[in-house]
């Protein structure tokens, strides 16, 4: 919600009128019809999230990837594919990306694997959580409470609930109970599980980037297999360990950000015993956080700058990065 948030308000910002949008939970490619009978467009932008790797294995990594041989063939516009973390995707998943207009990745981890295995140009731009937003930089919590918060990763959730349980702190899952996350007819075991959690706990709480980030701050350290708290622990300045997730792209993000990707541990090493050297930052690490998180703003506002100034131009010639 953060990214979205953040993307829709830069092009705003930009003069830039979003027409319509599609989530990516919903396979646009089973509604073609639908898709072209929206109001024409410009261009079209793919936020590309964690989810393009392992194409040959992931529905909806191939659906994005599609999108840009949809939008060349038959809507006929360009494409821009921002945001995203590109991982062990095949050869024509390549291809079809290369027919995207521009192509910005979030680590550069992922922009390596863009030009080896791609061959193709691209630009590394930080996540679009590190834009300058109002719900960043509030007080933060100088207190000794430690929050754990889940993973994508099922297993990996499960150990951190029980971890948390075990050693008598918060858990929390970063993701929102509500009915609407699963559809009853597709997944009825879900749905009821949603709806159970929400009548239970969740409907209590906001679903706003904001009240989760205030949330965050009343911690003094974070457990998570999550990469977008980490990306919000980063910006708030909260000491954190993380869990890999199902790419290496919070190993990545900690290299971006901090030279290394030591606050990145097994959860063995967890179940052992957190460094109490990763309790807090140390200076090198605030200094390196100061420095990311600036940059950061002004690279995913020239990008989105860059890319309307390029719609607006007909998006001729060879684009610059």
């Amino acid at each position: 919600m953060l990214v979205m948030e953040n993307l829709l308000r830069l092009l705003s910002d930009r003069g830039a009128e979003v027409v319509w949008t599609w989530p990516v939970s919903v396979d646009w490619r089973r509604h073609k019809r639908q898709i072209l009978s929206m109001p024409a467009v410009d261009a079209i932008i793919i936020n590309g999230e964690g989810t393009i790797h392992h194409n040959d294995s992931r529905r909806f990594s191939q659906a994005l990837i599609d999108m840009t041989d949809f939008a060349a063939d038959t809507l006929k516009v360009p494409c821009y594919l921002l945001n995203a973390t590109l991982h062990k995707n095949t050869a024509a998943a390549y291809q079809s990306l290369g027919r995207a207009r521009a192509i910005y990745v979030r680590d550069r981890g992922s922009l390596k694997e863009l030009q080896e295995l791609g061959g193709l140009a691209g630009a590394y731009v930080p996540d679009l959580t590190f834009a300058s937003n109002v719900s960043h930089g509030g007080d933060r919590s100088e207190c000794d409470r430690t929050l754990v918060i889940d993973s994508a990763v099922k297993e990996d959730s499960r150990f951190l609930e029980a971890y948390a349980s075990d050693n008598d702190f918060d858990f929390r899952s970063m993701v929102v109970a509500r009915p609407s996350n699963a559809r009853f007819l597709r997944s009825p075991r879900p749905w009821v599980k949603n709806v159970i959690k929400w009548l239970k706990s969740d409907r209590k709480l906001a679903t706003d980037a904001g009240s989760y980030i205030r949330y965050l701050q009343g911690y003094g350290m974070v457990i998570t297999g999550r990469y977008h708290t980490v990306t919000m622990c980063l910006k708030n300045r909260i000491p954190f360990v993380a869990l890999e997730s199902n790419t290496p792209k919070v190993r990545y993000l900690l290299t971006d950000v901090l030279g290394d990707a030591g606050r990145s541990l097994t959860a063995s090493t967890v179940q052992s015993g957190i460094p109490e050297s990763l309790r807090r930052f140390s200076k090198k690490e605030l200094q390196a956080i100061s420095i990311f998180t600036a940059d950061a703003e002004v690279a995913i506002q020239a990008m989105i700058a860059d890319i309307c100034n390029d719609i607006s131009s007909g998006a001729e010639g060879r684009y610059e990065y």
